[in-house]
């Protein structure tokens, strides 16, 4: 067989190219299957007012000396500390939520905006079928454990299971899973409701790996349980002391 010039000049630039449009085409393919336009927050009516990486909100004083007490009333009493099954069982503890935070919170100067706590960024489709959150490096339990999608699941599973107001709440939830070291995924049963990212992201993270273990006097957890036990917590408070059904006691997490 013989070649022309022209042919050999053909066929090596086929054996130059075809090389690369490959590897970009594989390229593409990854991109478009794993490709996430990641947010600090999500808003519900226009933009967000703070920018990425914001210090505090506007409404906050840094500079704030922490320092002092206070006291404030509650009506009636409380025999629990396990917001896993508020409204089903027990009369839960006011200001335990101090003790827990939540996947994003509330900025108290916007209409209906939510920024990264427990999550540092949050991503959906254009279509709202599903929403990712990816969990602060930093997030830590006050035991000094990190805060993890595992625990993430685990607190869904356990409100959606234990507790009737969330279980209705997280309805159109259809799935949980965990796409990455720090990145929690969950799926909706339809699609177009802009709303359900930012219902999720009000979800409560519980520790997985303290309520699967047992408690000083060797008895096992049970998430499904009321319990007087002061819970593990990732917030700035954690609780100092108490008298049952009469006083409770927060004092601030020095390391938060």
């Amino acid at each position: 067989m013989s070649l022309s010039r022209r042919t050999f000049l053909q066929a090596a630039s086929g054996l130059m190219v075809t090389p690369s449009v490959a590897s970009q085409h594989r390229a593409v393919q990854r991109i478009g299957a794993d490709y996430r336009q990641w947010r600090h927050g999500l808003s519900l009516v226009g933009e967000l007012k703070y920018p990425p990486d914001f210090a505090h909100f506007d409404y906050v004083n840094p500079q704030a000396p922490k320092i002092g007490v206070v006291r404030r009333g509650a009506l009636g009493t409380f025999d629990n500390f396990n917001m896993a099954v508020d409204g089903m069982k027990g009369v839960l503890a006011v200001g335990i939520d101090l003790v827990h935070e939540t996947l994003l919170t509330l900025a108290l100067d916007e209409v209906s905006s939510e920024y990264g706590l427990l999550a540092e960024a949050v991503s959906h489709p254009g279509d709202f079928s599903s929403v990712t959150y990816r969990l602060r490096a930093e997030a830590k339990w006050h035991d000094g454990a990190p805060v993890t999608p595992e625990d993430v699941v685990f607190s869904f599973r356990a409100f959606k299971e234990h507790n009737p107001r969330l279980s209705t709440y997280y309805r159109h939830v259809i799935n949980d899973e965990i796409t990455g070291p720090r990145e929690v995924k969950f799926s909706f049963d339809a699609a177009g409701n802009r709303e359900l990212p930012q219902i999720v992201g009000q979800l409560t993270v519980l520790p997985k790996h303290w309520w699967q273990t047992t408690d000083a006097s060797g008895k096992k957890r049970e998430i499904a349980d009321t319990t007087l036990e002061p819970p593990l917590g990732s917030g700035p408070y954690r609780i100092k002391s108490f008298e049952a059904g009469r006083t409770i006691v927060y004092e601030r997490v020095e390391t938060y």
